[in-house]
C-alpha cells in the first residue's frame, strides 16, 4: 500500500493495520473509494446507491434520499457510520 493512488499512504496504511489486527474482517470489508460517485456528482446528503446484482453485474442506481424501498440493506456507511451511503434491495 505504499503507492496509493490518491496519495492517502498513512491513512490506507493504518486501515491495512486494522485489516491485520482483525483477519476474519479482510473477507467481509474492503476499503472502497468513492472517486466514481465525486466523478458523478453524487451528492450523499440527498441522494443514495441502490444496488441489485443481474447476472454477473452489480447495477447501481442512485435515488433521492425520500425515494421508498420496502426492503433494504446497508453496504457502505459513512466514516462514522450515522449515514448509509448505498443499499442493496432485499430480495422480495
Amino acid at each position: 500500500m505504499a503507492e496509493a493512488p490518491n496519495g492517502d499512504v498513512e491513512f490506507r496504511n493504518a486501515i491495512m493495520d486494522v485489516f491485520l489486527k482483525y483477519p476474519e474482517a479482510q473477507r467481509r470489508y474492503a476499503l472502497a473509494s468513492l472517486e466514481l460517485e465525486n466523478e458523478m456528482d453524487i451528492d450523499f446528503e440527498t441522494q443514495v446507491g441502490y444496488s441489485r446484482i443481474d447476472g454477473n453485474k452489480i447495477i447501481t442506481e442512485f435515488r433521492d434520499r425520500d425515494t421508498s424501498v420496502k426492503a433494504r440493506i446497508c453496504l457502505k456507511w459513512n466514516f462514522d457510520y450515522s449515514r448509509c451511503l448505498h443499499w442493496r434491495q432485499a430480495e422480495m
